[in-house]
């Protein structure tokens, strides 16, 4: 038989879904929307409320009507950006924010065209109309192909009103005309590019989130969840003292003797099978494992006394199962007392939960000087569970550092 595993299976790589995906490139970019639009914001009141009475004043503007277009401009522009500012404040679900997402593009697309026209027919420069449709490329991504539907509706609504409003036709001499179809060429290439990046990165994100809920789930298996949080979080382990706390301790009789003439994987294997075992009635009766040294096994629990007595029991249960099952001579013997403790964690590789006290040295004699098939507890824990289990009274034992202490066998509810 092959030995267990020391550590899970590295799991393949997550499944990406594109429905996911189209999820977190909106909500990246929904983050993006009010600070553009308080930038943009500020940029449109100071021309309108600075620059443009700055320009009048001076006479830098004559009698063209485009200068009456640009300041009507500036205001709904400010419009724009207010009402969209105060919009993603409110929008919480998905589907709110990927809709004000379209909404955005779409009006700025028709917001700078008419700007580009403006821009034209006043000084026959469209360079801001290019800033801002780079702007938007770099800044927002967004899934299917509405942006590259609104780039290039953009591109032919712009061309068509300055062909229709230049009466120079100076638009198409000049080459502007090709200058804008290449713009809109190198905004697709761009999008097209960081959308690419931007699903790189998703990948990335999923693979990283993957492999740390791997190491979660492989530092949880080591330590119990509070301490593995704790660990975590802070890179150390505040010792902790618990005023009572019971304490199990059950070991493999005759498991020596059964491992002498076998082959050390199947020995591994079959100790794995049955610490896997108990360590789903751990789970079952709220205990916690603390660990395993050779073939004995080692519980706690902070909760009701009749959850380690119960699971004593299991384990015996248990392991009679497994060897009826697989003919092995072996049982165990289980050791309980409950007191005071203190645990933490030792070292800083291949560190260990454990749990120390007078509590734990009198679980350990419990179980050594206990008999197999049987649980052998303290007098508290006869005194804590008298009434709700049975007991076969041992008399006195002399228990090594302790003297001589009444013990008892627990036989059952």
């Amino acid at each position: 038989m092959a030995s267990p595993p020391l550590l899970p299976a590295r799991a393949p790589e997550p499944q990406l879904h594109s429905d996911d995906f189209a999820r977190w490139v909106t909500e990246r970019s929904f983050t993006m929307l009010e600070p553009m639009c308080r930038v943009g914001l500020a940029l449109v009141l100071a021309m309108l409320l600075v620059v443009d009475p700055w320009l009048w004043h001076r006479g830098v503007w004559g009698d063209f009507a485009q200068h009456g277009w640009l300041v009507a401009w500036h205001a709904g522009a400010s419009a724009h950006f207010l009402v969209f500012a105060l919009l993603a404040r409110r929008m919480q679900q998905h589907r709110q924010r990927a809709r004000l997402l379209a909404a955005f593009f779409v009006a700025s697309a028709g917001l700078f065209c008419a700007f580009g026209l403006i821009s034209w027919l006043l000084s026959g420069d469209l360079s801001t109309y290019a800033i801002f449709l780079l702007t938007m490329v770099c800044v927002f991504a967004f899934p299917g192909r509405l942006r590259m539907g609104v780039t290039l509706a953009s591109a032919l609504l712009l061309y068509a009103m300055i062909w229709s409003a230049d009466p120079t036709d100076t638009f198409q001499t000049s080459g502007a005309g090709l200058n804008l179809l290449a713009l809109h060429v190198v905004a697709l290439l761009i999008d097209r590019y960081l959308m690419r990046l931007n699903l790189a990165l998703y990948r990335e994100k999923c693979l990283v989130e993957h492999e740390r809920a791997r190491a979660d789930q492989v530092l949880h298996n080591a330590l119990p969840a509070a301490i593995a949080n704790e660990l975590k979080h802070h890179n150390q382990v505040q010792a902790a003292q618990y005023p009572r706390m019971a304490v199990l301790f059950v070991d493999i009789a005759g498991f020596t003797h059964f491992s002498a003439g076998r082959a050390p994987d199947s020995v591994v294997q079959v100790l794995n099978d049955i610490f896997t075992g108990f360590d789903e009635l751990v789970d079952r009766y709220r205990a916690e494992k603390i660990k395993t040294i050779g073939d004995a096994y080692m519980a706690v629990g902070t909760g009701p006394l009749t959850d380690l007595a119960q699971l004593a029991l299991a384990m015996i249960g248990h392991m009679q199962a497994y060897s009826a099952r697989h003919g092995y001579p072996l049982t165990v013997r289980c050791g309980l007392h409950v007191g005071p403790t203190v645990a933490g964690v030792i070292g800083r590789k291949r560190f260990l939960y454990d749990v120390w006290g007078d509590a734990v040295n009198t679980a350990s004699r419990m179980e050594a000087l206990g008999q197999p098939g049987r649980v052998h507890v303290s007098e508290a824990v006869y005194r804590e569970l008298a009434g709700r289990f049975r007991f076969e009274p041992r008399g006195e034992l002399e228990i090594k550092g302790k003297g001589p202490l009444r013990t008892y066998f627990l036989d059952g509810p």
